[in-house]
């Protein structure tokens, strides 16, 4: 009996370390190589920063997708377009890529869209339609959401890594619980969401504890958006980033990340 539960003290030990070093050992330089970006002193409400009236309450204004980065983008899946065919309604409207990288069009039929530019497939489309449907046909197809993009999770996550935007979109909530959840080492109050806004990086700050609680709002996170959980009780340069990175209600302008 002795030798039993000896036994079972030791297995018990072992469980017990393992979940206690849920993603600790590069927690350190995670946080660190966010702390190194320095951030603009003081807050920046949405107009103080650059942004749209109105688009910093709450939370990080969604990010802008001017048409200047959609003529160099590659259309990906699930990436949103719309497409318009002058003075021909019933072939105009709003189009998402499928998860096979193709569109499928009223009597153009399949289009393959990921790897493609927005001109691209403008090209193919009325190439199609001058060959069997209309005579100098004017189509015009722009990039209205970059769903295909990554959003990565890091720092003190179960499972950091990078994930595919979902279709409707997914929340900061819906994403941690794709890494994982949170282990008990994490800061939940000290969340960051980084996002590129109209060129510039920016960063805020979410209390996930009281997002789940309903006392806050559980903000949508984009492509190309990287979220980042500190380990509780860190003592380094990550502390005084956040100490400059205000809460949610306001932007931070950051540099050098």
């Amino acid at each position: 009996m002795p030798v039993r539960m000896s036994i079972a003290v030791v297995l018990i030990a072992t469980l017990l370390a393992a979940c206690s070093s849920v993603s600790t050992p590069s927690n350190e330089a995670t946080m660190s190589s966010y702390a190194t970006a320095p951030v603009s002193k003081g807050t920046f409400s949405a107009a103080q920063a650059g942004l749209p009236a109105g688009a910093g309450a709450g939370a990080l204004p969604a990010p802008s997708f001017d048409q200047a980065n959609a003529l160099q983008y590659k259309l990906g899946p699930l990436d949103a377009l719309n497409i318009v065919v002058f003075q021909v309604p019933d072939l105009s409207g709003s189009f998402q890529v499928g998860s096979d990288g193709m569109l499928n069009l009223p009597l153009v039929g399949n289009v393959r869209a990921a790897g493609r530019t927005a001109q691209e497939v403008q090209k193919e489309i009325t190439s199609k339609l001058a060959a069997s449907y209309l005579q100098q046909p004017q189509v015009s197809v722009t990039v209205t959401g970059f769903n295909s993009q990554k959003v990565t999770v890091d720092g003190t996550v179960v499972k950091p890594g990078i994930f595919p935007v979902s279709k409707g979109g997914s929340t900061l909530l819906e994403y941690i619980a794709l890494a994982g959840g949170l282990p008990r080492q994490a800061d939940p109050a000290n969340v960051v969401i980084f996002r590129e806004i109209g060129g510039k990086r920016m960063a805020a700050r979410f209390d996930v504890a009281q997002i789940r609680k309903g006392l806050a709002t559980d903000p949508i996170v984009y492509g190309g958006d990287t979220i980042v959980v500190p380990t509780s009780g860190v003592r380094s340069a990550w502390a005084d980033f956040l100490s400059a990175v205000p809460a949610a209600s306001f932007v931070a302008r950051v540099g050098g990340i």
